[in-house]
């Protein structure tokens, strides 16, 4: 806590950079009464420097020494951010000995600096390591945030995370040219998305002519495997980047997302070598981009899928959810062309999965060519399939082209019938000089729905069902056999042994992907999934028997022994299933869509609860059980609560006052709900038992053992839960303090808040983070949208068309990658430059009139979601000022405070985020 001294107008420069300069800190809170503060801040960058020096291709005009120049502490005592973002300018190459650095502070570098870099000089990459705060103060802390300039250099150093649940940081930087992250390797776990942005690093290209490159960036000890949306993607390439991303062998592997993202990007995304394995989602996710004169590929990479070998960095429980190897995808973008060269795919064990090679539908992509690619395929998954491509959107070519490539394994099925799936309108497709060997099961080689003008020659397939097989397509075919083996893959990319070795001990069993056909009656209930039009995946299982009704599931939707696991996109269609028995358990695993049992529509959460007959039974005295779904129907279950294991046998029980219902299927059949208090058992760590509840917690305490508490995404102590929410009563007041001061951060950390996007008719492409907790409203996203659970990317392109969104917490950035769009909160309309300034002031009236007058040295402008000013109030050329008595005037600004007036008693708070 500060407090300044009293001070005047009069107050010289150097007496207020004393003052400020000594005793301002990030997160600081004043309190000052009837009297006026004046005072003003003013920074010196130090510098220290070797002479001219030609390194890595650069030329730098100094070369320093972390240390001994710069005076950080190798040791990870001492924070090392103001030397850091002192010694940050054009020309500078800063070394770094052998140690450990502690990073506190976001580093925020938009000044168009050239040729910045900083390298490790020890032996190994690991001798220089980057450390954080523990679980990062409840941030998702971002180490750099480089978003200018030209010619960095990362080099020679790790970033280490920890093996904690919630320690983690990321970098995001773009450059227009020249940009080098090489021999960089991120230590410790990975935690989900909770407490880590949705990538480690983001790395884009600013100039259509730029050439960025990431050599041997390593993201290999493991992450918390939530399942998607959840989980932190490897590296992420986005769609403010429109020159070319290398990456060149990398090794990631057991991310909780995809290993590498490429799919809204303009720009191009190169991928030489490198092993992705093990990474939930996908392993390799690109699209060919919309560069003027490149396209993407990747050559000569490795995908290796063993779900069931974990590597030693894997916790008890953590397993895969439904990892592909490879998407193409331009999510709606219709981007055509990328080349997939010299690659190994081996997926030895895997759950449910899309496919090793696949191109959804929904993903927007037309034509991509295989060449010179060898695929293993032991398992039930499909091998590659291109789906049916939109011809209105899509860019030409649409065809998929196989050249040279070997497809071998001891799979027994697959989900489209055939090895190779190539669906509707995929116009020019071409097999060539391919081989694929399927020895076991029932399958086929080639299948062609619905395209015209494919050609398959010159392969063998040899496969226990019909080499090819046609529907409503037009194929020409000259030159099949069906006699030989074909080359198999290695883990090292090279090509080794033939599969006439492969047997079929590795999957065994039968394909129970449908039920008996002896099956014709509908079962006695019914569960209809329909599309609203974004792409979802579900799984449900039932206690008793379970079937397909009608023809209204595909092929890629799957039943095995009362459980179904399947995909809707399409608004308006529906999957429907009988069954008898009870829904045990339904989840989505992407997306959502409308859920009908019996003809009666029911939520996520309820859906188990829809065919047990006394759910709703009245009592003896005529009122109904209180686990009716009324209570809540009615009721806004905006909290959250998540209890996390610790690996210690734990018993919890706790009361709401309001409402209460189990979220998703975290909450097993030993843990119960009866009305407004749940009990319930946790054991493994990392493990979690999560709910919604409206009001606040009453009371709550471990029986036995303990966990990590949660609310509101916020991490609690057993006796801080009940504390942790404290809603309006009844008459409209707010809970007050001991001292009957009211918390002015409340209301904001705990209400909904609603955030409009509104297209101008501009191609606009934004994205959103927020502090709390962030989801779609409505059907305004669409499928292009990205929505996690803090944050957003999506497109808004037609006039008056609408991106809406509720959240709780705060935004804390948004930005346009591309265009412009209206952006209305709480139904006004705000300027989005607001959210790009990093520090905040609040100003909070105490019931007596105070005023205040301010100046800081960048830009300022009012905070919509803490305190809305007056009309006379003003703001102008980066002054504040204006009067409060009994409310809130809060904003935000940019550089520093350099003048501070405030008469009166109200309370003044402000963070400076930015030094």
């Amino acid at each position: 806590m500060v407090r300044l001294t009293d001070g005047d107008d009069d107050e010289s420069a150097a007496d207020s950079d004393s003052i400020l300069e000594s005793q301002l800190n990030r997160r600081n809170y004043l309190k000052l009464g009837a009297m006026a503060a004046s005072t003003a801040l003013s920074a010196g960058v130090a510098s220290a420097a070797s002479g001219p020096e030609e390194r890595f291709g650069i030329q730098w005009d100094r070369v320093v020494n972390a240390v001994d120049d710069l005076g950080m502490d190798p040791n990870g005592n001492d924070p090392i951010d103001d030397q850091l973002d002192s010694a940050y300018e054009s020309g500078t190459l800063i070394e770094f000995p052998p140690g450990e650095y502690l990073a506190t502070e976001t580093q925020y570098w938009n000044d168009g600096v050239s040729r910045f870099g900083m390298v490790g000089t020890g032996s190994s990459h690991k001798d220089v390591q980057f450390v954080f705060p523990s679980g990062n103060n409840g941030e998702k802390y971002r180490f750099l945030e480089i978003t200018s300039g030209d010619h960095h250099v990362l080099k020679n150093f790790s970033i280490q995370q920890t093996d904690d649940s919630t320690t983690t940081a990321d970098i995001w930087m773009i450059n227009d040219d020249g940009a080098l992250i090489e021999d960089v390797e991120w230590l410790g776990r990975t935690p989900t998305d909770n407490d880590a942005r949705r990538q480690l690093l983001a790395y884009d290209c600013s100039s259509v002519d730029g050439v960025n490159v990431a050599r041997r960036v390593y993201m290999r000890e493991g992450a918390e495997l939530p399942g998607y949306p959840d989980g932190v993607a490897g590296i992420r390439v986005q769609g403010g980047s429109v020159g070319e991303i290398r990456l060149v062998d990398c090794h990631i592997e057991q991310r909780g997302s995809s290993s590498f993202r490429a799919t809204h990007t303009r720009g191009v995304l190169r991928v030489e070598g490198g092993l992705f394995k093990n990474n939930d989602n996908t392993n390799m996710r690109i699209s060919a981009g919309d560069h003027p004169e490149k396209t993407s590929w990747i050559k000569g990479a490795t995908v290796i899928m063993d779900a069931d070998n974990l590597n030693e960095h894997a916790r008890d429980g953590d397993s895969l959810d439904s990892p592909e190897g490879l998407r193409i995808d331009s999510t709606g973008n219709g981007y055509a062309g990328v080349l997939i060269e010299d690659c190994d795919f081996i997926f030895k064990s895997c759950p449910t999965s899309r496919g090793i090679v696949s191109s959804p539908t929904w993903a927007g992509h037309g034509g991509f060519t295989l060449r010179n690619c060898r695929i293993q395929n032991d398992t039930s998954v499909q091998t590659i399939h291109a789906d049916s491509v939109d011809t209105d959107t899509a860019d030409k070519p649409w065809g998929v082209n196989l050249e040279n490539v070997s497809i071998t394994g001891s799979t027994r099925s697959q989900p489209a019938g055939a090895a190779v799936c190539i669906d509707n309108d995929r116009n020019g497709s071409t097999v060539q000089n391919s081989c694929i060997h399927f020895p076991n099961g029932d399958v086929d080689g080639v299948l062609v729905n619905d395209a015209t003008n494919c050609e398959i020659v010159d392969s063998n397939i040899n496969v226990t069902g019909q080499a090819t097989v046609f529907s409503g397509a037009d194929v020409d075919t000259s030159n099949i056999t069906s006699g030989d083996s074909c080359p198999l893959p290695s883990a090292d990319g090279s090509t080794g042994g033939d599969s006439s070795t492969t047997d079929d001990s590795t999957d065994s069993s039968t394909d129970d992907s449908t039920t008996d056909d002896s099956t014709t009656e509908d079962l006695p209930n019914e569960i209809r999934l329909v599309g609203t039009g974004t792409t979802t995946q579900y799984e449900f299982t039932v206690t008793d028997s379970l079937q397909a009704s009608g023809d209204t599931i595909e092929e890629w939707d799957d039943i095995e022994s009362g459980t179904a696991t399947g995909w809707i996109t399409t608004d308006g269609v529906e999957d429907t299933y009988t069954f008898s028995g009870d829904i045990d358990s339904f989840s989505f695993l992407e997306g959502e869509s409308e859920i009908y049992v019996n003809g009666e529509q029911v939520t996520e959460s309820t859906v188990t609860d829809a065919t047990t007959d006394d759910s709703t039974d009245s009592n003896t005295d005529g009122s109904t059980d209180s686990t009716d779904d009324s209570t809540t129907d009615s009721t806004d279950l905006s909290h959250e609560l998540r209890l996390v294991g610790t690996g210690t046998q734990t018993q919890y029980e706790f009361t709401v006052s309001d409402a209460l219902e189990a979220s998703g299927d975290t909450v097993e059949t030993w843990d119960t709900i009866d009305g407004t208090s749940a009990s319930g058992w946790i054991t493994t760590a990392g493990v979690e038992d999560t709910f919604n509840f409206a009001g606040s917690v009453t009371s709550f305490g471990f029986v036995e053992g303990e966990a990590e508490i949660y609310v509101d995404g916020e991490q609690v102590t057993e006796s801080t839960v009940t504390d942790a929410v404290t809603d309006s009563g009844t008459d409209g007041s707010t809970d007050s303090g001991t001292d009957g001061s009211t918390d002015s951060t409340d209301d904001t950390a705990d209400s909904q808040n609603e955030l409009r996007l509104v297209g101008t008719g501009a191609e606009t492409q934004y994205e959103v983070t927020v502090s709390g907790t962030l989801e779609a409203s409505g059907d305004t996203i669409e499928q292009w949208d990205d929505v996690s659970e803090s944050s957003a990317t999506g497109w808004v392109t037609t006039e008056g068309v609408e991106d809406v969104y509720a959240f709780t917490g705060t935004i804390t950035s948004l930005s346009f990658l591309e265009g412009e769009a209206e952006v209305y909160v709480n139904g006004t309309r705000v300027d989005p430059a607001v959210f790009s300034l990093p520090n905040t002031l609040v100003v909070e009236g105490d019931g007596t009139e105070t005023t205040y007058d301010f100046m800081v040295s960048g830009d300022i402008l009012n905070d919509p979601l803490v305190g809305p000013t007056e009309s006379d109030d003003s703001l102008t050329n980066g002054k504040a000022k204006g009067s409060v008595t009994d409310g809130i005037d809060a904003f935000r600004f940019s550089g520093d405070i350099t003048k501070m007036n405030l008469a009166g008693d109200a309370a003044l708070t402000f963070e400076d985020n930015d030094g």
